[in-house]
């Protein structure tokens, strides 16, 4: 299996972080697998290609992002470390994805055979508890939360929140990819951060 066994250990924390999955159900997730490695700037999908894999970011920064037909660039997503990296829908459905993935730094990622990751979840019931667990946290939880704070939270709250769940952040990911993920400008982020360290300095004179 070769350089994909070092990486049991991760992919297993990944998997059992939504719903227990067994060691011989790791080890067929590894067979249908192989490590990616991506230079910065080095493209993971482009727009208009099929996704044929679904990936667990070890480690680096990717992010998507689509273009309108103005051909203006939007940033949908920023992904880090033990996220799930991919186009689900493209996988789904087997057509070209709308948008385009790509490493802001390097990167290193698990990248499964979603054609036979889907064979093994229609066989195997752990893996199939896991499915269900992790698309109902991502696709239905955390995007419903994401949707109500874009509409009931400002964006000085809602980069709090983002920095309190990543608080590494702004060391890894250059800032305008965080403005354009929590649906700002680089010029209204800047603003925020220098109003919340203005405020910092003064709690603690």
């Amino acid at each position: 299996m070769g350089e994909i066994e070092v990486y049991r250990p991760f992919v297993t924390k990944i998997f059992n972080r939504y719903s227990r999955v067994t060691d011989a159900s790791i080890s067929l997730i590894l067979s249908i697998s192989k490590v990616q490695h991506l230079k910065k700037e080095q493209m993971l999908l482009e727009i208009g290609k099929t996704s044929k894999q679904k990936h667990i970011l070890y480690s680096g920064a990717i992010v998507s992002y689509f273009i309108s037909d103005k051909g203006d660039l939007y940033h949908k997503n920023i992904f880090l470390k033990n996220d799930f990296v991919g186009s689900t829908v493209s996988a789904l459905i087997s057509e070209p994805s709308n948008f385009a993935l790509k490493a802001i730094e390097d990167s290193i990622l698990v990248s499964i055979d979603h054609k036979k990751y889907r064979e093994l979840i229609d066989k195997h019931t752990d893996l199939k508890n896991f499915y269900i667990s992790y698309l109902e946290n991502n696709w239905v939880i955390d995007k419903e939360k994401r949707e109500i704070d874009i509409v009931l939270k400002d964006a000085d709250e809602r980069y709090l929140d983002f920095i309190k769940t990543h608080p590494e952040i702004e060391k890894q990911v250059p800032l305008h990819y965080i403005a354009s993920h929590l649906g700002i400008t680089p010029t209204q982020l800047s603003r925020i951060r220098k109003k919340i360290k203005k405020n910092t300095h003064n709690q603690h004179m």
